[in-house]
């Protein structure tokens, strides 16, 4: 599904080099296209045309969509390039798909990458297929209990024992028996000393005549 009816061309490189291997892993059974040229990003396609011209090998077209796993490469030596997966399109001429490479002798590389993942980006909120980025699930909230309802637990635990055992009344001394063991004791610790029978021994009596 294409968003725009217009075509618009957003980036153009000259001087750079193709390779797209068609290769099903059986021998004689492989195709490769190669050439030099100049390579295009509009708002629909990715498209190369060959320079010079070759007859087996004029151009390639490839929607934005039928270019898969796209990954810019910057070896330390060498020039930079992109690497991708193509998926033909129906009656396209492409047998099979193939693994493309574009070098970029003269610079652009990264500047192709940016034109095409902003490409992408803009076609996806367009067609409201964006892809979503999974990231892992928040731990499930758990609301904190009430400090209001552990309080009247607690007094609810607190008035079930008290009820289960003795009347209230019955748990707490009556205020005369306090009051009157009090007054007793009091007394009695304040008696005066009992005076002796008889006097120690190492007393002498005195007789009064």
């Amino acid at each position: 599904m294409i968003y725009n009816s217009y075509i618009y061309l957003n980036y153009r490189q000259d001087k750079v080099s193709l390779i797209l291997d068609m290769g099903s892993g059986y021998p004689g059974n492989a195709e490769t296209l190669k050439a030099d040229g100049g390579i295009y990003l509009t708002n629909q396609r990715v498209i190369f045309i060959s320079q010079p011209s070759l007859e087996h090998f004029k151009s390639l077209s490839i929607p934005l969509l039928n270019l898969k796993e796209g990954k810019l490469q910057q070896p330390w030596f060498g020039a930079n390039y992109y690497q991708a997966v193509v998926t033909p399109v129906l009656n396209g001429g492409l047998p099979a798909p193939g693994q493309l490479k574009v070098t970029f002798k003269e610079g652009g590389g990264f500047e192709f990458s940016t034109v095409y993942k902003n490409l992408m980006l803009r076609l996806f909120e367009n067609e409201g297929t964006a892809p979503v980025e999974h990231t892992e699930p928040l731990p499930m909230y758990t609301p904190r209990q009430d400090n209001s309802s552990s309080a009247q637990i607690s007094t609810s635990s607190c008035s079930n024992v008290v009820s289960s055992g003795a009347p209230l009344n019955s748990l707490e001394p009556s205020v005369d028996a306090t009051t009157s063991r009090n007054i007793s004791t009091s007394t009695e610790a304040r008696q005066p000393p009992v005076a002796p029978d008889e006097l120690p021994p190492a007393y002498d009596e005195v007789v009064t005549r």
